[in-house]
């Protein structure tokens, strides 16, 4: 196969590049995977090792089409294509006793994060009203993805708030460790740290790893940069592929400098950059190109493209949600009629995951079919979770959360005394709930204690100490066939446990769904079996554990597909209506303050848009009902970066529209000031009493406006602008 052919110069020079440091800036739609999967076959011709390549990317999806282009021209024969995540697992599984832990380790999801910080928290008296698990684990998450240890937490992050996350986190990472578990982040924390205290082990994967490439690198955390960093400095040999202006995820720990600053960690840096779009119109990009030019944290470049011009971007003002949502459906039921589109061509986005709900209810009711990524993901329902749970502890024993939530799941009549028993036990003799459960249970064989006493056995009794036994009996059953196929663990496990009768007896109605979800489970598990001719159970649950929403998403579906921006990066449609576009949602309130946080909700906006193939819609509404409020809306100042021949404005809020309806920021005052007093959101401004700050926002009419106003002393205060006297500051 020619790698080269059909290669512009610029791609070729990517491709071609073999040693020292490469960076390549590809703009959006600019045949990224192409030229990565492309330079991979092009190391293996030079006689370069598959063996010494490794690949990483961000999403299963990402790394599995990778993996299929790569396997078109040349056998994996031992390269690693993965997401950091599986790499990391994958080493973990062969290296972490080095740290302490047993191969054996499970992966804790977000869920199972939270529900281990309430556990501690009630350990440590906190009241979880107060102290919320879920912000918690959030500070936590933020603090690896930094590289800051328990230890240092204190000391880094001063302040009576984060010392008591401090406390948290130090008595999570002991739990953790008592479980034989990781969260999501120690996969990447852990191989870093084994990496600075073993160089030994450090040296044997620089060693394998010569050529490194990393796909999306503006997307890397502090972490997975200090990993990267560490495996290339023995042959420099790293290849960091990405586009500063498609750098969305601040708020998971994605550093910008990391790409920005490419150069300065590796000097002798070349650098390509792939302008050419193949994907949009050139209405399109113009759009996009005209306001990510406004930020300043960037690279220069310049994309063009050969596509036709392309029609108008559509630009629907409407009156509320319920008449955006309305035009919305209208369009594609045009698009259905002109054949212009299959419902799978389409896509919707919105900032906001609560944006989604009156879209969602106005296709329903017009049976258009569709689907949402991002809803409750499979590998999260309760039911899912529970046979999880049980699998989770046949190989990993020590995991004292799966066995707590199962325990007497299905109802077993092991009530909440003989646990505390139990628990107790466990830890006076300092070992994990399981293996109590196995010695409580023994009545044939005499055993002793940590402290040298006969154990009492009938420390539980009658039925109580029956139902124990009978758990006890199915995880000995399920870990006695380690050795069998997946799906047949996951098949006798269902039935051991009757979990299909309790679904019926205890969910109504909705047993349906949930038994179905447990099927599917059994699907999935066969499909593994297929798939991995050496899979394992352990195997099995890691992919589960590693499944982001993306992954779940069937593209062969005939279905609109709605998702948040965020989840939209790497994706195109033929057709995308971008909703919402209002200061307070794009740009999000909570990003508006700053220049760091607006240059990302443009680059979020330019995301969306280089989306697009053929067709745009843009909308926004005059006022929306938000926080249980309804508040009146100001379009994006994003809106006013678009050059105005390029839209086609249509204003839905007019019920005669003007013969020639004109798209003119200067007569549609919510573009600009909503006329209340002179104040809107955003405005920094002063007051007598209570000093300098900003307005959060603005809800009301007239005489009634009201403004949520955040004061740097005092706090939010909620005033009455007519009696207020704000006075606005430049």
């Amino acid at each position: 196969m020619d790698l080269l052919s059909g290669a512009t110069e610029t791609q070729k020079e990517a491709i071609t590049h073999v040693n020292g440091p490469l960076l390549v800036i590809a703009g959006a739609g600019s045949g990224k995977t192409r030229v990565i999967t492309h330079r991979i076959g092009y190391l293996i011709e030079q006689g370069i090792s598959p063996y010494n390549i490794l690949a990483l990317t961000f999403t299963n999806k990402a790394a599995k089409e990778m993996k299929e282009r790569v396997d078109k021209f040349c056998k994996l024969r031992g390269m690693w294509i993965s997401t950091f995540h599986s790499m990391c697992a994958r080493i973990l599984r062969s290296e972490i006793t080095h740290l302490g832990y047993s191969n054996t380790f499970t992966i804790y999801d977000k869920q199972d994060q939270v529900s281990t910080i309430k556990g501690v928290m009630k350990i440590l008296e906190l009241d979880p009203a107060h102290w919320i698990p879920g912000k918690v684990g959030n500070a936590i998450s933020q603090a690896k993805n930094s590289l800051i240890s328990a230890s240092e937490y204190e000391e880094k992050m001063p302040g009576y708030y984060f010392k008591v996350v401090g406390q948290i986190y130090e008595k999570y990472e002991t739990v953790l460790k008592e479980n034989n578990a990781l969260d999501f982040d120690d996969l990447l924390l852990k191989v870093v740290e084994l990496f600075q205290t073993r160089p030994d082990i450090l040296k044997v994967y620089q060693e394998k790893f010569r050529y490194i490439l990393i796909d999306e690198y503006q997307d890397t955390n502090h972490t997975q940069y200090t990993m990267a960093s560490l495996l290339a400095q023995r042959h420099m040999n790293i290849c960091a592929t990405g586009d500063p202006d498609q750098s969305i995820y601040s708020w998971r720990g994605a550093d910008l400098r990391n790409i920005l600053d490419f150069e300065k960690d590796y000097p002798d840096t070349r650098i390509v950059k792939l302008e050419q779009n193949y994907r949009s119109t050139k209405t399109i990009l113009k759009a996009a190109s005209e306001i990510i030019n406004n930020n300043t944290m960037r690279k220069a470049k310049d994309l063009w493209t050969n596509n036709q011009t392309g029609n108008k971007i559509d630009l629907i003002k409407s009156l509320d949600e319920n008449q955006e949502a309305e035009s919305i459906k209208d369009r594609i039921k045009e698009l259905q009629k002109d054949q212009s589109a299959n419902y799978s061509d389409i896509a919707i986005f919105y900032r906001t995951n609560a944006q989604s709900r009156v879209i969602e209810e106005k296709l329903r009711n017009n049976n258009i079919p569709y689907t949402i990524i991002g809803s409750v993901e499979f590998y999260r329902r309760k039911e899912v979770k529970d046979i999880l749970a049980y699998l989770k502890l046949c190989v990993n024993p020590e995991d004292n959360i799966a066995l707590t939530r199962i325990i007497n799941i299905p109802t077993r009549g092991i009530g909440k005394v003989s646990m505390e028993k139990i628990m107790n036990w466990a830890y006076l003799n300092k070992c994990s709930i399981l293996n109590a459960l196995f010695v409580l249970t023994d009545t044939e064989t005499k055993a002793v204690d940590s402290f040298g006493q006969e154990i009492d056995t009938k420390l539980l009794k009658g039925k109580s100490k029956l139902a124990v036994k009978q758990f006890v009996n199915i995880i000995n059953k399920l870990r006695s066939m380690s050795d069998k196929k997946v799906k047949n663990v996951v098949e006798t496990c269902i039935q051991l446990t009757n979990y299909k009768e309790f679904l019926h007896s205890t969910e109504g109605p909705k047993s349906t769904e949930k038994i179905e979800n447990v099927e599917e489970l059994i699907n999935a598990a066969n499909e593994y079996d297929k798939s991995q001719q050496d899979g394992t159970l352990s195997g099995f649950l890691e992919d589960v554990s590693l499944v982001a929403d993306i992954d779940n998403w069937d593209e062969q579906v005939n279905a609109v597909t709605m998702m948040t921006l965020h989840a939209a990066k790497g994706l195109e449609f033929p057709v995308v209506f971008l909703t919402g576009l209002e200061d307070g949602i794009l740009p999000h309130s909570q990003s508006m303050d700053n220049e760091d946080g607006l240059e990302e909700e443009r680059r979020l906006c330019y995301v969306g848009i280089t989306r697009a193939e053929k067709e745009l819609i843009i909308t926004y509404v005059k006022s929306r009902f938000r926080h249980g409020q309804r508040f009146p809306s100001a379009g994006s100042r994003f809106l006013r970066e678009i050059p105005e021949d390029i839209i086609n404005f249509i204003d839905n809020t007019v019920f005669i529209p003007p013969v020639t309806p004109q798209f003119e920021f200067e007569s549609y005052p919510e573009f600009d000031e909503v006329s209340n007093f002179g104040i809107k959101r955003g405005d920094k401004v002063q007051h007598q009493a209570f000093g300098v700050g900003r307005v959060l926002d603005i809800s009301g009419y007239g005489k009634t406006t009201k403004a949520n106003v955040q004061f740097n002393i005092g706090g939010t205060k909620s005033l009455m602008l007519k009696y207020a006297k704000l006075e606005k500051l430049l």
